[in-house]
């Protein structure tokens, strides 16, 4: 379970060290200083990530065991995504962030299901469900470095720790209806239960902002960021818990604010 995590946080660490190391260099050639007391982000964007919820079980039926299967993509999808920090010491910040994405996906399930007259010749059922519904919230505590390159143009690299909770639709039991005589077929029904879970993991990535106007106390423009935010997750599906990738690398657009 914590293996996953303990990658991503040795990955981060790598790319915290180039960034920070890089960023320092930078701003020692450029010499420009970063005087706001805080910041503000607004954000629409895109999050990539994909994977399968698997799982099967052995049940069963008239004195004869049977087997069922779910197979359910996780796919990509849209995010909204705010944060708010202040300037805590020089260029360095303080701030906390927020995401939510959401998508939906379907699901597969197969099952070997026992004849009720004939022994040994089990019958073969595959159904697929409507739209599943996935849900993911992560909240993220950021430590930045402010690196101006213009008077116009800045860039905020940020890392640290994000706190996830996923709510997912999931295939959580099949149900059989017997047809009837001569019993070559059997009736299958998906039952949909929600699952959620809470993890935590790791953010790091970097916001590129470029002013367009300015008061004497607010700077307003727009920007993009670029992020990779992860954690697993452990959702149920028919009997067996499996692990659920969340995050992923995002990318969102929108608006800046400094003050």
């Amino acid at each position: 379970m914590f293996r996953p995590i303990i990658q991503h946080l040795s990955f981060a660490l790598v790319t915290i060290t180039m960034l920070f190391g890089g960023a320092s260099q930078a701003s020692a050639q450029i010499g420009q200083p970063w005087t706001d007391r805080g910041y503000f982000h607004l954000n629409v964007g895109f999050e990539s990530s994909s994977g399968t919820l698997s799982d099967s079980t052995p049940f069963v039926l008239y004195a004869e065991p049977g087997n069922k299967r779910v197979d359910q993509n996780v796919d990509s999808g849209a995010l909204f995504d705010f944060a708010i920090g202040s300037r805590v010491w020089e260029n360095v910040s303080v701030g906390i962030g927020y995401h939510r994405g959401a998508n939906t996906s379907e699901a597969n399930a197969t099952a070997s299901v026992p004849n009720p007259v004939i022994f040994g010749q089990p019958r073969a059922v595959a159904i697929s469900t409507g739209d599943l519904d996935r849900r993911v919230r992560a909240i993220h505590i950021q430590v930045g470095y402010m690196l101006p390159l213009s008077e116009e143009l800045s860039v905020h690299a940020t890392a640290g720790p994000s706190f996830f909770r996923l709510t997912q639709d999931v295939v959580g039991d099949i149900s059989f209806t017997e047809q009837g005589s001569p019993f070559t077929t059997v009736n299958a029904t998906p039952v949909i239960e929600n699952r959620s879970d809470s993890a935590a993991g790791i953010n790091i990535g970097a916001d590129v902002s470029y002013k367009v106007w300015e008061s004497d106390a607010y700077k307003v423009g727009a920007g993009m960021f670029l992020r990779y935010s992860a954690a697993t997750a452990r959702i149920r599906i028919l009997e067996n818990e499996v692990d659920s990738d969340l995050g992923g690398l995002q990318i969102g657009f929108g608006a800046r604010l400094r003050f």
